[in-house]
């Protein structure tokens, strides 16, 4: 899991990457945005966007838009589900630093 910065609602915010292919996940961050398969919206962000479960958002992420599925997620957070499986796997090393957060 990584952080990554995107768009949503024309507001942006931190997105936490999740899912993987394999046994264990990449070992660089950029590896790991590369298998991503979905994104936690931290609890406040998504109450400040009005996150409601069941609805499709755009995301947009490096350039890229993304339509996304919001699920229930722990605690209040939100899972954003894209309609492509790996939605960021063609993503070059220099956007991976632009929207890269690092800890």
């Amino acid at each position: 899991m990584c952080k990554i910065r995107a768009k949503i609602k024309g507001k942006e915010i931190v997105l936490q990457t999740m899912g993987y292919r394999g046994k264990k996940e990449a070992r660089s961050d950029f590896g790991d945005v590369k298998q991503c398969r979905s994104f936690i919206v931290y609890k406040a962000d998504a109450e400040k966007l009005g996150l409601r479960v069941g609805q499709t958002v755009t995301v947009t992420i490096a350039g890229r838009r993304l339509k996304c599925k919001v699920k229930k997620w722990s605690r209040g957070s939100r899972l954003l589900l894209p309609n492509k499986e790996y939605p960021l796997k063609d993503l070059t090393r220099r956007e991976f630093r632009k929207i890269h957060v690092k800890d």
